[in-house]
């Protein structure tokens, strides 16, 4: 939980420096640098970015409530949708430009709502991630994780964030779950 707390934190301090959205831009082209028109890879990361997305959160817990786990789809809806909310609300104070709008990045994806800080998708990854990640095998952490991951590098190969906003929104996600698994489990699915 501190973790998290402290990456947001380091993140979004960042915003205000010159230097910092320097290396932003540089660490989003040296991704980007890869690219060429119609490549398969583009268009697999294009079908996949969504994997932090709300769609992905309930097609998750419906998979896993039609398992019989359903204590687990509880806690993925309820971090899922809970990541979403704050990462929202956090955009809506920050206000920060897209890459394509403030450095002419080349969008992949249709343009998204609300401003680039935090990333929405990269805390809802992280946050479902590690509430799942107690209920799996190491290896299977280490794939949740990876999958998080992803879709913050992702994010910032569409054309859609930086990689502050994806560290910031990895580390809200990462705080939220820490606060999750504070209250024990029945006292979340009733409210």
């Amino acid at each position: 939980m501190l973790v998290g707390a402290a990456v947001t934190a380091v993140a979004w301090r960042s915003l205000g420096l010159r230097s910092a959205q320097r290396l932003d831009v540089r660490l989003g082209d040296a991704l980007r640098a890869r690219r060429r028109p119609g490549r398969r890879a583009d268009r697999w990361v294009v079908a996949t970015t969504d994997l932090g997305s709300l769609y992905a959160v309930g097609g998750a817990s419906a998979t896993l409530a039609w398992l019989g786990r359903r204590e687990a789809a509880g806690d993925v809806a309820g971090i899922g949708l809970l990541a979403w909310v704050v990462g929202q609300r956090t955009k809506r104070f920050v206000r920060r430009k897209r890459p394509y709008e403030a450095d002419g990045v080349r969008r992949l994806i249709r343009p998204p709502t609300g401003s680039s800080f935090p990333s929405g998708h990269a805390a809802v990854a992280a946050a479902v991630a590690e509430v799942l990640a107690d209920e799996v095998h190491p290896l299977g952490r280490v794939a949740l994780r990876g999958v998080a991951g992803y879709v913050a590098a992702s994010r910032v190969d569409v054309g859609v964030h930086y990689a502050s906003d994806v560290l910031g929104g990895a580390g809200i996600g990462i705080a939220l779950a820490g606060l999750w698994r504070l209250v024990p489990p029945g006292r979340w699915r009733r409210a």
